[in-house]
């Protein structure tokens, strides 16, 4: 049996229908290829067909999750029913730094991850705080605040079977100054780490030492690649800065960037991880094609190192 189960973080966005019945008729009066993305019965078996063990979901997929198939347990029911697993989801935790929200940001993350568990996963990966625009920097105050509801959340977790990944991103207020400090300040009991690849190098980290550094930690991965390597903060802490009107891409397909992932999964090899790994493709122009081509990559390039 594989080491690895590969998942993919779903960035599809809105998906207004379980299962198109009337297809043909949906193509004929479109007269596009909005029918092939537009039902959870299709995008399932892509996922399967391009060789992905399960599916990631994100926090906007869930109120049309709910609509449309009324209880998380229909909707895993459903995910079950194409071969695949719910591998977790992901959750951010706004205000975190913020004492005064401690009991809201709490309240917020349980929540997250009752549902998780009612859905079936094993990780609730978990963007630390807000963005560093209009929030950063924050002092050691601040980070206490944030590391102490997280670990929270975290201990509320464990005791439901979750693990909380924390999982940076490098234009968050928990930025290249604080990272490897507030990771310390988290309790290692409850509070474990999603390894976002690409995220990481454009912060400004060592893909390579900050594996070697927090490997124990590291209980699941966003793999992705970057051409973008220690972003300068001026950059990384400007407004919507993920959100790029000219068509750059802060994110490509495994093996499309220039990290060294290859070395990645030597590390990989090394400490024995098992577990999900999540494709995260967002950015693509064409995420049917990049979800084949990552898998691929996965699949026939890291696979003969480690799988």
């Amino acid at each position: 049996m594989s080491n690895i189960k590969l998942s993919h973080m779903n960035h599809w966005k809105t998906i207004p229908y379980k299962q198109i019945d009337n297809f043909r008729d949906f193509y004929y009066e479109d007269k596009s290829n909005i029918a092939y993305y537009s039902d959870w019965d299709r995008i399932l078996r892509y996922h399967k067909a391009t060789g992905y063990d399960g599916i990631e979901i994100a926090p906007w997929d869930v109120a049309d999750i709910l609509k449309l198939f009324g209880t998380p347990k229909d909707f895993t029911d459903f995910v079950k029913d194409h071969g695949l697993e719910i591998s977790g989801m992901f959750h951010g935790a706004d205000d975190s730094y913020r004492a005064d929200k401690y009991d809201e940001v709490l309240a917020a993350g349980k929540a997250a991850v009752d549902l998780c568990a009612e859905l079936g996963g094993k990780h609730l990966n978990t963007c630390p705080c807000n963005n560093y625009y209009g929030v950063g920097p924050l002092d050691d105050e601040a980070l206490k605040n944030a590391a102490r509801v997280i670990s929270d959340i975290g201990e509320y977790a464990v005791s439901k079977g979750i693990q909380i990944g924390l999982h940076n991103e490098f234009f968050c207020a928990v930025n290249k100054e604080n990272h490897h400090k507030f990771i310390e300040m988290t309790d290692p009991r409850y509070v474990f780490y999603c390894l976002d690849t690409a995220q990481i190098a454009i912060m400004g980290d060592d893909l390579l030492k900050f594996y070697e550094t927090y490997h124990d930690r590291i209980c699941t991965f966003h793999l992705k690649d970057t051409a973008s390597i220690a972003v300068p903060d001026s950059i990384r802490y400007d407004q919507d800065v993920e959100i790029r009107d000219d068509g750059w891409r802060w994110f490509w397909e495994p093996g499309e960037g220039v990290l060294d992932l290859e070395g990645l999964w030597q590390l990989v090899k090394k400490y024995g991880f098992k577990g999900w790994v999540s494709i995260e493709d967002d950015g693509t122009p064409d995420l049917l094609a990049s979800m084949a081509l990552s898998s691929y990559y996965v699949k026939e390039v890291l696979a003969k190192i480690y799988q």
